[in-house]
């Protein structure tokens, strides 16, 4: 099979290699501020689950999975590894694909990167699968996750009210979702949002 790479402007969503075990575990280092709004209430990351996920992802796989379960987000200038795209059953006996999106590097953030990269992994998924919709789950206090999917015409598709105690707030918990049809309507070349 042969390797995925997908080029938008502004990031490169590829296929994981053994070189990115490195600046992988150095992204995945439990001090970083990425943390914070990533499903922060699931627990404090330790250093050896950032080392197992690090050596699962770049560990050349002889049959990989088609569609791919992840991707790695490169910033399309250097080559620099910035985040990670994924997708999950939520439930395989319904066909319920959920994504996520990670970028690491704080640097990055704000800047269209994540943006693109969703735009791009959303697309991809469509078009190697049958699924009816997609969608992501985050919680109020990520902004920037739930303006990314704004951004792309998701709809916010549910909302758990007061769901999250944490860090001495209360958040919503909120799913954003899109389905094919409104996604080939939207994201056509030339049309929609970016």
């Amino acid at each position: 099979m042969d390797d995925v790479v997908l080029d938008g402007e502004k990031v490169r969503l590829r296929d994981w290699r053994p070189s990115d075990l490195g600046p992988l575990l150095d992204l995945l280092d439990p001090a970083r501020p990425w943390h914070a709004t990533n499903g922060p209430y699931f627990g404090s990351p330790t250093m050896a689950a950032a080392e197992s996920t690090a050596r699962e992802l770049t560990t050349i796989k002889t049959e990989p999975p088609d569609p791919r379960t992840s991707l790695a987000v490169c910033d399309s200038s250097d080559g620099r590894l910035i985040g990670r795209v994924s997708w999950y059953w939520e439930s395989r006996e319904t066909d319920w694909r959920r994504m996520g999106l990670v970028i690491y590097d704080q640097r990055y953030w704000g800047g269209g990167f994540g943006t693109e990269a969703l735009r791009m992994w959303t697309t991809y998924l469509f078009s190697r699968t049958d699924a009816l919709r997609l969608d992501f789950a985050t919680f109020s206090g990520n902004p920037g996750m739930i303006a990314v999917g704004r951004r792309l015409g998701f709809v916010e598709e549910g909302r758990f009210r007061r769901a999250r105690r944490w860090s001495g707030g209360v958040h919503d918990a909120v799913v954003y979702g899109v389905l094919r049809e409104e996604w080939d309507r939207m994201h056509r070349p030339g049309m929609g949002p970016i």
